[in-house]
């Protein structure tokens, strides 16, 4: 399996901008590899009685409205919008306009106990010139604990995707951004993005109501 340890992403304090820890991250390059990684016994990403969900947004489907795209339902809604200016359609994905600017995606869906929370993203995210070349690129990362992480993105590659996977931790936004001296005339977009959420399955209502009538509700173990 192709993957890369946390050692490529760096972590940053939200509010003093500081270096701080290396943050549990694996980050894959194969949509394939990434879908399977949560439950393949020999990574072990999360513990065995964890549940995994994933949705599949195509870009295709999105239509901005007032230079903003939204897509999603329920538990797994988001919003884009762009730094400096709006969210445009291609038809085939959506991009961030003028040069120079980053999509900023925010997660806004509820996080519910049957699916605990945003672990996993990837997709297919895009860095390019005014001729369509690639150029560098950096994604950032935002944290359920008001700190962000990011990975520079030096070569071309068709997918890339990241498993976070502390368990007190959840992702909550997703900024990508042109980077290099040429940054100010380049473009980011998306033509695909994918959700994995990852945490445990809460008892229904009566259940839980049985098992307290027992005496043998235990507690839980803080996700």
């Amino acid at each position: 399996m192709r993957y890369l340890i946390s050692a490529g992403f760096i972590a940053l304090a939200a509010s003093s901008v500081a270096f701080g820890g290396v943050v549990n991250v694996v980050t894959f390059t194969n949509h394939a590899e990434w879908h399977d990684a949560p439950t393949d016994p020999d990574m072990a990403l999360f513990p065995a009685n964890w549940d995994i969900h994933f949705r599949t947004d195509t870009m295709t489907e999105v239509t901005p409205i007032g230079g903003v795209a939204s897509g999603g339902a329920g538990w797994s809604r988001w919003t884009a919008t762009s730094s400096s200016g709006e969210i445009v359609s291609t038809g085939n994905g959506i991009y961030s306009t003028p040069a120079g600017s980053s999509i900023i995606l925010n997660f806004t869906g509820p996080v519910g106990a049957d699916h605990s929370g945003l672990r996993g993203i990837g997709g297919g995210f895009q860095f390019f010139n005014s001729a369509g070349e690639f150029v560098p690129g950096k994604i950032w990362l935002k944290l359920s604990d008001g700190t962000s992480i990011f990975k520079n993105f030096n070569n071309q590659t068709a997918f890339a995707g990241f498993w976070l996977t502390d368990p007190t931790l959840t992702i909550t936004g997703l900024t990508i951004e042109p980077a290099g001296t040429a940054a100010a005339a380049n473009f980011v977009g998306i033509d695909t993005l994918y959700l994995g959420y990852a945490g445990t399955t809460a008892p229904a209502p009566g259940a839980i109501a049985l098992l307290g009538a027992a005496g043998i509700v235990a507690n839980r173990r803080r996700r």
